[in-house]
């Protein structure tokens, strides 16, 4: 999350977005008609919202990433993004469709050098989120963002490329819980005096009913970042 003024601080703030004790996944039997059940279960929110907690499974001391997730009317999700200080980090409002999950705004937040919360509205170019449609590889879902961030100078573009990888199971509290398996490739470039372009790839793991439980980016051969649901 845009918590550090650095290219990786950057990096982070976008590789993501129930107590899970026991997990893993295996193949069902029955794969779903569609995705619908597997996004966030919007009807079953609470009025002050539901919190999502994510434990760092590749650094173990590392800042957990919470979400809340409040209905907003008819199909439509805000959810919010918290630092490990509970300062707004970032906030998006998503519109359910008839074929997926849609980004409809999202904004970012940072402390300027005199501390000031202030806002950066992401331009986005392509809203696709999530698909209820079952397709296969071959298939892209494509999320395009682009954002100019004052603190740095920088004019940022990320495109993440979701591709149905699989239908699998999540192991929750002894039960096993339908899930479905898309991977990800994603392009982040910066330009300030020049562009500068990185690439990783990932997946993510949706359960039904719940959301997402589990993400990965393979950012590097160096650094990867994996969290799950908690």
């Amino acid at each position: 999350m845009i918590r550090y003024h650095t290219t990786l601080g950057i990096l982070c703030q976008f590789v993501m977005c129930l107590g899970l004790i026991n997990t893993s996944c295996k193949r069902p039997d029955n794969p779903p008609a569609d995705y619908s059940g597997y996004y966030l279960p919007l009807d079953a929110f609470p009025a002050e919202g539901l919190v999502y907690t994510y434990r760092n499974l590749s650094d173990t001391t590392g800042t957990p990433e919470v979400w809340r997730h409040f209905k907003r009317g008819e199909g439509l999700i805000e959810s919010i993004n918290y630092g490990p200080e509970q300062e707004i980090v970032q906030s998006q409002f998503e519109r359910i469709a008839s074929n997926g999950v849609m980004t409809d705004s999202l904004l970012l937040y940072f402390a300027d050098t005199n501390r000031v919360r202030k806002q950066i509205k992401v331009k986005i170019l392509s809203p696709n989120k999530f698909p209820f449609q079952p397709g296969d590889s071959t298939t892209v879902w494509l999320t395009h963002l682009e954002w100019n961030q004052p603190q740095d100078s920088l004019h940022i573009v990320l495109q993440r490329r979701r591709r149905f990888k699989e239908n699998t199971t999540w192991l929750s509290h002894g039960k096993s819980v339908p899930a479905v398996r898309f991977t990800t490739e994603d392009t982040f470039e910066t330009e300030r005096d020049g562009w500068t372009t990185s690439t990783w790839t990932g997946e993510e793991i949706y359960a039904k009913g719940i959301g997402l439980v589990y993400y990965k980016r393979n950012i590097s051969e160096q650094l990867s970042l994996e969290f799950e649901l908690e």
